[in-house]
Parts: structure tokens; C-alpha cells; sequence
């Protein structure tokens, strides 16, 4: 096996085990989120568009130390989405032509681009606009991994249990006969599938089309290895015969054979190995060969990138469902866009958010989804909690533990406690009790923090739901277990959502009068009864209880 492979392919092992453990219960021995920090343009990116420093992805200043001295060393071992390309090339048959058709000069048509790409992120990353993710490879590579490839593989696992669960007690496997995995389900997995797919096919036009041309983060690596201390060297031996140009898959080598683009290098290895006349080697070299030039990009280029990236970021913030910070104009949100636990407030959220899809593989209830454009332009692809399709488990905290730019706050599970993150609202006309009158105590007694009370009403012969809204932290449990089809009859909406930068959820919660507690009676926790109250000022008895007494029965319960 070649050396690149016998690294690379344990590296790649690696990184899908690890995204495989970013799940409930999260493994302590690693941090399952190091792969995406150690991508340049998430790190770099996220601290430019946020405008602050982020320890946690300090860990990217290594891979570019080591990048000054073995060049792109991270593309050709460690991006997990540069060996998933290589694998699809790989299974392509290879292609044939002259010597000269992998050349540096030749191939290099699109080599550019992702220099004006880079350019232009940068560009809206001035205005404080996160465009990163449309073009990291850490990111594209674990949403494909995490809405795409896992979903099928829990899927595939499912079919292969039902269709030998006849087998299993033959061969002494009984336990295994009613095992079945929960299929998680990703909205915009159709997109995310389609634009990594075309990415491969990239690869017709050349090998690792992606890498040379187009990937911002290559281009930052390339940046970094323009001089590398160690550097590939050809002998006087070699007789010209175009072996390793041909094979090259950057197409890092010029025509003449002895030059070398150290920009477009990943140290591979590749020609060192198929040199017949052992040619080729990689020392440490003060001078060596190269083609003028390797970046042939004008100022004026550049320039007009970044302003094309500043355009698209003005383009975004005077869209009408943008999310900004200012009071005027007022941004249009939808009701339905629920940010996790922990999240930081919008705009802070939105330029940390690398959109990596790492909270949303591993959330607990699978309730996190990629937001499409309720958010606008800026927000597409961050999470948001969809609480008709599950509630956020009170007893996880995971979204924080993966986040690797700190866009969804770390909390021990006493904060997260108190991170409100909305208010369950009741539609009436859609409710059972409310509208028809008839008995129905779900949402009341699914509600772990006691914040739904079913209370006697004017007009109603059975107890209709009551939110109190200082009790309830939004966690949508009661929206997902409505039983009314459609829409749910209670919603959980924004309203008195509580994002933190900083500072205790806990002081917070407590300063703004919110109590996250059990009730511990009735009369406690009577809503309507406060509310309403008669001419002398006194509250009215809810049917069953006598003034003064209180009875051990839950809400709802009448005696006669």
C-alpha cells in the first residue's frame, strides 16, 4: 500500500467514527469536534466574522505552522473530503493523454478561482456576514456525512435486521430479532446530496477538480506552503518519461518534470513511487525549482473579488427576513424559527455558525434541523429546533459540547435549565378542549416543567389547557405530542426567548421572574382563576375543591 493511503485511509477511518460518536451519551476521551477546527476557514473565519477570538479553534495555527514546512500536507492526508474524492476517483477508470495534459502550465486554467472565492468570503466577512461554510471542506463534507450517508446507513441497518430477524434464533442470536435503530430525518438533504455530488463529478474534468481549483481552504494552505522547507527534488537520473506528471493528482509538476508547484503539492508522494529510475525524492532544500509564476492573479482581480463579496453581503443584510441586531427596521422572523438552547444572541449566532450540522446529527430527539431561508440569506443551513417533530431533551446538553466555534454556548445542565428558548402559545380554535369542548390533558401532563395547568373556563364543560408563561422554557415537548393532525395546538414560538453572550442563565431567568419548577398544588398555579377574579376581588373555586382545602389530585380531576 502506498504511504499516503496507509495514513490517509486510517485518518478517514478515523473522522467518520469519530462523527459517528458525536451522539448522546458524547464520548469524554475526545472532543468530537476537532476535525472542523482544524479547517482554516472555519477557524479564520469564524473569528473575522465575529469579530473575536476564539480559543476553543486556536488548534488551526498548528496545521498552518506545518503547512510552512511540509506544504499541503493537510490535503492530501488529513480533509476527509480530499479523501472521499479520491475514492470516487479511484473508482472511475483512469484517463489516458499526452504527457503534457496534468502539466502545471496546462491544467492550471481554474487554478485561480479559488483564490477569488477566498477573496470573496473575505469580503463578507468585513460586513460581518458568514459565508464560509458554502465553501468549507469540513463543512460540506460532515453534512453530507451527517444528513446523507448516516441517515442511510441507520436505514440500510434497519432492512438488513427485519430481513434475517427469521435467522437470528437459528444461530443462537435472539437478541438481535427485535433491534431496530430510529432513522433520523434532515430537511435540505436533497441539496446538500446534490452539491457534493456534483463535486465528484468535478473529478471527470480532472482529478481532484475541487482541490486544485475551487476549495477557499486550499487556497489558504497554498498561501502557506509558497516556500515550504521540504520540497520535492529530481535527480540527474531521470530520463523524462512523464511517469510521475501523469499520475500527479494536483497536477503540481511543470513540464520539464523538475519543477514543482509547491502551492498545489500535498507531499503525496505519488511520483516519488512510480519513478522508475528512483528520481524523485523529498528532502529539506533551501532553493528548489518551481514555474513563474504559481499565483497569477492581478491586485485589480482580487480587488474585484472581495467588492463582489461585499456586494453579496449587502445583498443579504437588506433582505427582508435578515436577522440583525438593530431596533429599526424590525427584522421579520418567522414564529417557527427556535434556536437551541445556549444560542448566542442572533447576529453573534449567525457569524459563528459554521453550519457543520455536527449539533443536528447528534441531537438527542432529532429535533435540531437545518433552516432553509426563514432566516434569510445569512441563516441558510444553521440550526433551529422543529418542535412538531420532537422537544429538546432536558437531560442533554450535546449541541454545546460539538459546537466548534462556541455559536451554541457550553452550559452544564443547571444553566441550560434556565435557557428559555421560547413560549408555548395555545391556537384555540385548533385545540380540543378550547374549541370542541372535549377532554384532552396532554399537553398538561407531558409538560416537565408544570408550566400547563388544565383549568375549569367559562363555557366549557371540561378543563381547557392554560399556559403560564413565566414557567414554561420552551422546550416543545407539548407541541410534538399534540394529538390534533396538521399543525400542532400549541406552539412554541420565540416569545421570550433568553440569549445570553454571557453571564449566568440562572441570574438571568431569576431577575426576570421565571421559576422552572413542579408545582406543588392546584391552587398554586390557577391561572385563570388570578386572572379573572370576581367583584369583591376574590378567586373563583375551581369545581371539586372547597375554599381553604387542598386536594392530592392532579389538575383536571373533578370530584363530585
Amino acid at each position: 500500500m502506498r504511504f499516503q493511503r496507509a495514513l490517509q485511509i486510517p485518518l478517514f477511518l478515523f473522522f467518520l467514527v469519530v462523527l459517528w460518536l458525536a451522539a448522546y451519551p458524547l464520548p469524554s476521551w475526545f472532543e468530537v469536534d476537532l476535525f472542523l477546527r482544524l479547517d482554516p476557514l472555519i477557524s479564520l473565519g469564524a473569528m473575522a466574522t465575529a469579530r473575536a477570538y476564539i480559543p476553543r479553534v486556536t488548534w488551526v495555527l498548528l496545521i498552518l505552522g506545518v503547512s510552512l514546512i511540509l506544504g499541503r500536507l493537510f490535503c492530501g492526508y488529513i480533509c476527509p473530503l480530499g479523501a472521499t474524492i479520491d475514492f470516487v476517483d479511484w473508482l472511475r477508470r483512469k484517463r489516458k493523454g499526452r504527457t503534457s495534459e496534468n502539466s502545471f502550465e496546462v491544467s492550471g486554467r481554474y487554478r485561480n478561482l479559488k483564490y477569488l472565492f477566498l477573496a470573496g468570503i473575505a469580503g463578507t466577512s468585513l460586513l460581518g456576514i458568514s459565508s464560509g461554510f458554502l465553501f468549507s471542506p469540513l463543512s460540506l463534507i460532515t453534512r453530507f456525512y451527517s444528513f446523507v450517508i448516516y441517515p442511510m446507513v441507520i436505514m440500510i441497518s434497519n432492512l438488513f435486521l427485519e430481513t434475517f430477524s427469521p435467522v437470528f434464533p437459528v444461530i443462537h442470536l435472539e437478541d438481535l430479532t427485535f433491534i431496530r435503530f430510529s432513522v433520523p430525518r434532515f430537511n435540505t438533504n436533497l441539496f446538500v446530496a446534490g452539491l457534493v455530488l456534483t463535486i465528484f463529478l468535478l473529478g471527470v474534468i480532472r482529478p481532484r477538480f475541487w482541490c486544485r481549483n475551487l476549495c477557499p481552504s486550499g487556497a489558504i494552505f497554498a498561501l502557506f506552503s509558497l516556500r515550504p522547507l521540504f520540497t520535492r527534488r529530481v535527480s540527474e537520473k531521470c530520463n523524462e518519461c512523464g511517469k510521475c506528471l501523469r499520475v500527479c493528482p494536483m497536477g503540481a509538476i511543470g513540464k520539464d518534470i523538475a519543477t514543482t508547484a509547491h502551492t498545489e503539492c500535498t507531499t503525496c508522494l505519488q511520483c516519488q513511487e512510480v519513478c522508475p529510475e528512483k528520481a524523485i525524492s523529498f528532502e529539506i532544500m533551501k532553493k528548489a525549482a518551481f514555474p513563474v509564476p504559481e499565483i497569477d492573479l492581478s491586485r485589480r482581480k482580487l480587488l474585484s473579488a472581495g467588492v463582489a463579496g461585499m456586494a453579496t453581503a449587502a445583498l443579504t443584510m437588506t433582505n427582508l427576513k435578515h436577522l440583525h441586531g438593530g431596533e429599526s427596521p424590525r427584522a421579520l422572523r418567522s414564529s417557527q424559527l427556535i434556536r437551541p438552547p445556549g444560542a448566542l444572541p442572533e447576529p453573534a449566532f449567525q457569524a459563528r455558525c459554521v453550519r457543520c450540522g455536527e449539533c443536528m446529527k447528534g441531537c438527542l430527539t432529532n429535533t435540531l434541523q437545518p433552516v432553509w431561508f426563514e432566516a434569510g440569506l445569512s441563516g441558510i443551513w444553521s440550526p433551529k429546533i422543529t418542535a412538531r417533530l420532537a422537544g429538546c431533551e432536558q437531560n442533554c446538553n450535546l449541541c454545546g459540547l460539538v459546537c466548534p466555534t462556541g455559536a451554541i454556548r457550553l452550559l452544564s445542565m443547571e444553566e441550560k435549565l434556565y435557557a428559555k428558548i421560547g413560549t408555548a402559545q395555545i391556537e384555540k380554535s385548533r385545540c380540543i378542549a378550547w374549541e370542541q369542548d372535549r377532554q384532552c390533558l396532554i399537553c398538561d401532563e407531558i409538560c416537565p416543567y408544570n408550566a400547563i395547568t388544565s383549568q375549569l373556563a367559562d363555557g366549557h364543560h371540561v378543563t381547557v389547557p392554560v399556559v403560564d408563561e413565566n414557567r414554561c422554557n420552551g422546550c416543545g415537548y407539548c407541541e410534538s405530542k399534540c394529538p390534533v393532525a396538521g399543525d400542532s395546538a400549541i406552539m412554541v414560538e420565540p416569545l421570550g426567548e433568553l440569549r445570553l453572550a454571557s453571564g449566568s442563565y440562572q441570574e438571568k431567568a431569576r431577575e426576570l421572574g421565571l421559576v422552572f419548577q413542579a408545582k406543588t398544588s392546584l391552587e398554586e398555579h390557577s391561572i385563570l382563576d388570578v386572572q379573572r377574579g370576581d367583584k369583591n376581588g376574590s378567586t373563583r373555586t375551581p369545581r371539586g375543591e372547597s375554599k381553604g382545602k387542598k386536594t392530592s389530585l392532579p389538575p383536571g380531576f373533578i370530584v363530585e
